[in-house]
């Protein structure tokens, strides 16, 4: 169930407007192309919003930066700050996808989305 979560969850994210996918790291991440263009070393520009880590992962999870829901989301069983390049400091959570109520996996990827990305793209969740 978990590897479905994972393509639900990364599904929903590039349906965000302006989503991209990208690997900077050798691990998917979803970042807001913006600006938009070419990629710049082979990268995408622009913030990430979701940290997918690897599909077939013994365990997935996903990371999100969350401000409104962190105190919800890291009571969840498994949360935990992400450590990768100290990002927890910042309101970025890692999150099992075993068990996870995918609904509400997505309202945080959203939530995480419209901390970072351009107030334009963040009008047109309200048009979809």
């Amino acid at each position: 169930m978990s590897a479905q979560a994972w393509d639900e969850v990364r599904k929903f994210a590039l349906g965000l407007p302006c989503a991209i996918e990208d690997f900077p790291w050798g691990q998917a991440v979803i970042k807001v192309d913006h600006p938009p263009g070419p990629a710049r070393d082979g990268l995408v520009r622009g913030p990430m919003f979701l940290w997918l880590g690897s599909r077939d992962a013994v365990a997935p999870a996903v990371s999100v930066k969350l401000t409104a829901s962190y105190d919800q989301a890291v009571a969840l069983s498994g949360a935990a700050p992400m450590t990768m390049s100290g990002l927890g400091q910042w309101g970025w959570l890692t999150i099992p996808l075993a068990g996870a109520d995918l609904d509400l996996v997505r309202d945080w990827v959203e939530e995480s989305y419209r901390n970072v990305a351009p107030k334009k793209f963040v009008a047109e969740l309200g048009r979809r």
